[in-house]
């Protein structure tokens, strides 16, 4: 049996020292082991560390971030950047424009000189004053009046989009004779919101303005969404937006060209809305197409640029006073001339009747283009040299068939004033249908060729193009390119009507668009 051992009774157990053991909670007065000295060394490097983990996190969440960013398109990269202006350094920086792709084909001198002889202009005499000998046959045309009108094309319907809120009145309409006199200045009594413009949304922010005007709100994305299912598409015409308004709200919407200032005053002072195109020159001076949508006016306005019209302006603030951009009477007219001076009203459908009253014989869609006309026709009388005069003449020939007299105008706006603007057919398309339908293909294809070298999200340049080609028997091209018009807007009932007859061997006419 094991002995047990005796207790050394002269153990002592050290007394605690502060500093050097810690007390057990468990065992009270119980010894603990030293802390240990944590290292200078060892806390910088966790430090180091812990930061360099924190500044990789920060890293690669900034690379994903910015190819998230790129990946978007442009429209909502461009309305990111608006809110966050940093991010427009993300941005896809833009391509120096290459010269040689800003100007219009130029047109053959020989050709030139006969569109001047059958305007009775001697080839190259700019002061020469046109005699218009294709405005005076069939007992000539109407003495220029207030007013005008362009056709417009048929509306297939479609099912509305979702269901439509009944628009309210915001600004009641006043029952004014035509000809009673207008006060100096008036603004609409209940002021609509300016829509800032998405990118390349001019036309749709404009629409969304316009119908407010009349009580009926809608949303800009949804709106693009069937005028441009391609966001970069670079224009919406007006037709376009009078087939929205007619298709997918309980309003009504008409367009017409000629139209005067005094006319579109009448139109706001009485409750209608009202949209007009006009042309504008960006930072380089490079001219482009505008919609404003005018709320108001001021005929006293500034001492020095005379009166002038309020207008929404989808790019711009609302000015100092916060009503609108103030459009000056003379600037405006001469930059309105640009598209024939074309204007979209927005109405409900029992106020058609007062509509009428006001726009009179230009309510009337030929006889406002053969208005509008005469007073194309007066204006490159006056100057000879304006090729907007000249593109309007040709632009007005087409609304009324007379496709021969409309190419030759367009010729005299190539020839003459430097021609018309590079961008001119990214918005207006007449010259591609008058050529066309004079047989003249290869122009056609050139005139295209030059708006697809340099933007190529103009549907209606392949559309027009595509025709070209089918009427010289290069079928396969014509279906390509009638292909891409389709996948840029599948909205484009012309575009998509004449792929199926391509498709099926045969020819399309051409529709105006």
């Amino acid at each position: 049996m094991a002995r047990a051992r005796r207790p050394n009774s002269a153990y002592k157990r050290p007394i605690p020292q502060a500093g050097v053991y810690g007390t057990s909670t468990q065992f009270s007065g119980a010894p603990l082991r030293p802390r240990r000295q944590v290292s200078a060394v060892w806390m910088w490097g966790c430090g180091f560390l812990s930061s360099l983990i924190c500044l990789g996190g920060c890293l690669l969440s900034l690379v994903v971030g910015m190819i998230a960013f790129s990946a978007l398109p442009e429209d909502l990269q461009a309305a990111a950047a608006r809110r966050v202006p940093i991010l427009a350094a993300l941005m896809a920086p833009t391509a120096t424009p290459d010269p040689r792709l800003e100007t219009v084909p130029t047109i053959d001198p020989t050709r030139a000189a006969e569109a001047a002889r059958a305007f009775g202009l001697e080839p190259g005499a700019e002061t020469a004053e046109p005699t218009w000998p294709f405005a005076t046959r069939q007992s000539g045309w109407p003495t220029f009046t207030p007013g005008g009108s362009a056709p417009l094309l048929p509306i297939t319907p479609t099912p509305l989009m979702g269901n439509p809120v009944p628009p309210t009145a915001t600004n009641t309409p006043r029952p004014t004779a035509t000809n009673e006199p207008l006060p100096i200045r008036y603004y609409l009594p209940n002021p609509v919101p300016r829509e800032a413009q998405g990118w390349n949304n001019c036309g749709p922010a404009n629409l969304v303005q316009g119908l407010r005007v009349l009580g009926y709100e809608t949303k800009q994305r949804e709106v693009a969404a069937w005028l441009k299912p391609n966001s970069n598409d670079a224009n919406v015409s007006p037709w376009q937006m009078a087939a929205y308004t007619n298709q997918f709200t309980p309003l009504r919407a008409l367009v017409r060209v000629n139209g005067t200032l005094d006319l579109m005053k009448r139109l706001i002072y009485n409750g209608f809305g009202v949209i007009i195109e006009t042309g504008l020159y960006d930072e380089r001076n490079q001219w482009l197409g505008h919609y404003v949508t005018l709320v108001g006016w001021d005929d006293v306005g500034d001492p020095n640029r005379g009166g002038f019209l309020y207008g929404l302006d989808t790019l711009e603030n609302n000015g100092a006073d916060g009503k609108g951009v103030r459009e000056y009477y003379g600037s405006l007219d001469a930059r309105w001339k640009h598209f024939n001076r074309v204007y979209l009203v927005i109405y409900r459908a029992e106020e058609e009747g007062r509509l009428r009253a006001l726009l009179g014989e230009a309510f009337d869609e030929r006889t406002n283009a053969e208005q509008a006309l005469v007073r194309a026709l007066q204006e490159t009388k006056l100057n000879p040299n304006d090729q907007f005069a000249w593109f309007n003449v040709g632009s007005n020939y087409v609304l009324l068939g007379a496709y021969k007299e409309a190419a030759l105008a367009y010729d005299l706006a190539r020839a003459r004033g430097g021609g018309w603007p590079w961008r001119m057919l990214w918005y207006q398309f007449g010259p591609f249908k008058a050529y066309y339908m004079i047989g003249d293909y290869q122009t056609v294809i050139d005139l295209a060729n030059s708006v697809i070298q340099r933007m190529q999200h103009v549907e209606e340049a392949f559309y027009y193009r595509s025709l070209a080609y089918a009427a010289l028997g290069k079928m396969n091209l014509a279906i390509v390119d009638m292909q891409r018009a389709v996948r840029d807007n599948g909205n484009l009932q012309a575009a998509v009507e004449a792929l199926t007859r391509l498709q099926a061997g045969e020819v399309p006419a051409a529709e105006r668009l």
